[in-house]
């Protein structure tokens, strides 16, 4: 059979599957629709929070008004004690509650640090973490005033004042994430990750089918024990993922306002050969197992270890030694770290060499396996 054949041959059956056809194209655009979305405020905001006054002073009620004027929290409730926040809580009303403390104006003007008690669901940290900060910087604010007020009491200038409340002043400038986002964090990373899984049941699924096609003068048998037909799948699903994954690295990296620095060409030369890599291993897979509900059942639950392994959710001196090393044989891992690396980092692509020769080390071992196996069964055949 000739090659043109053996091409059209796999672009039929390609697109007379529709489970590929959805999981290449469908799965894909779906994805980058829906999974940014939960991102796309970034940061929480204005989280509802209930507080228990204690002190009922003067100096307590400008701490609650400054704590609602902060970005972080907004102050929707106050309550008489610490126990009749629990209904709050269980109806989503608050995500959290705030104690001030008996005597706490008393405190501040003998110089004393009053407690401030902060309560809510640490299960999500990010959530817990942003009413944390709001009560924090809001107790920095008060106690500046304090303190620049006891200066001024004791003859102190006004500028001098103001700039001896702390031994120093805080310039945070976020490097890499510019918004501080979860979404710019994350999507980046699990975007390549998508890329793989798909690829990876579009070609297992595509090397396990058999059947009888028509050509345009007489039928020819095409098994994927063929090694020509290999080589056509091949081609074909890596110009078809060249596109989705300029999609994925470009239009849909703005349109959810991610940051992206890297070079187009810089980002092709390490996609080329992640997308060979994971071609070949799914052929791999599509060898060893002959069921195709089985290979996309083992991709998607591999999915969730492959994230946490990749090195960018966790980082990957946390991660057990062995764990680490099996890591650096799936794909993902590798092209995560390099395309978050000149994409989002700026890095310049010489830094990339070793990404790279890892990459063309793992398509040239996938693939030679794939062709090898495939081509011992069709002789054995």
């Amino acid at each position: 059979m000739s090659w043109r054949d053996v091409f059209i041959n796999e672009l039929r059956r390609l697109f007379s599957n529709p489970a590929v056809v959805f999981t290449v194209f469908g799965g894909i655009i779906i994805y980058s629709l829906l999974y940014p979305l939960p991102y796309a405020n970034q940061l929480p905001r204005e989280l509802h929070i209930a507080i228990v006054d204690h002190d009922q002073s003067q100096q307590s009620r400008t701490f609650i008004r400054m704590l609602d004027a902060t970005p972080q929290v907004q102050v929707v409730k106050q309550l008489g004690s610490e126990t009749e926040s629990s209904p709050y809580f269980a109806s989503a009303e608050i995500e959290g509650v705030v104690t001030i403390p008996q005597h706490f104006y008393r405190d501040l003007l003998l110089g004393k640090s009053p407690v401030v008690s902060v309560g809510g669901d640490a299960s999500f940290f990010l959530t817990y973490g942003t009413i944390v900060e709001g009560v924090v910087a809001t107790g920095s604010t008060l106690g500046a005033q304090v303190k620049v007020q006891r200066a001024l009491m004791h003859d102190t200038p006004m500028p001098l004042a103001t700039t001896q409340y702390a031994p120093f002043s805080l310039n945070a400038v976020p490097v890499f994430n510019p918004t501080t986002g979860y979404g710019d964090y994350v999507v980046p990373g699990v975007f390549m990750l998508i890329l793989q899984q798909t690829l990876l049941i579009a070609s297992g699924m595509l090397g396990i089918s058999n059947g009888n096609v028509n050509t345009n003068a007489n039928a020819a048998k095409i098994t994927v024990r063929n090694s020509k037909s290999l080589w056509a799948r091949t081609i074909i699903l890596t110009g078809i993922y060249c596109i989705m994954a300029m999609y994925y690295l470009g239009a849909s990296l703005s349109l959810n306002g991610v940051n992206r620095m890297a070079e187009p060409l810089q980002l092709a030369a390490v996609i080329l050969p992640f997308l060979l890599a994971t071609i070949g291993l799914g052929s791999l897979i599509g060898i060893a197992i002959k069921r195709a509900e089985i290979i996309t059942l083992i991709v998607l639950l591999s999915s969730m270890p492959l994230l946490f392994i990749a090195g960018f959710v966790w980082p990957s001196s946390a991660l057990p030694t062995w764990l680490s090393v099996i890591a650096q044989f799936a794909p993902s891992t590798v092209v995560i770290q390099a395309t978050l690396q000149l994409n989002q980092m700026g890095a310049d692509f010489q830094s990339q060499l070793g990404h790279l020769t890892q990459l063309w080390l793992q398509a040239a071992a996938y693939l030679g396996l794939a062709f090898y196996l495939k081509r011992k069964a069709t002789r054995a055949a």
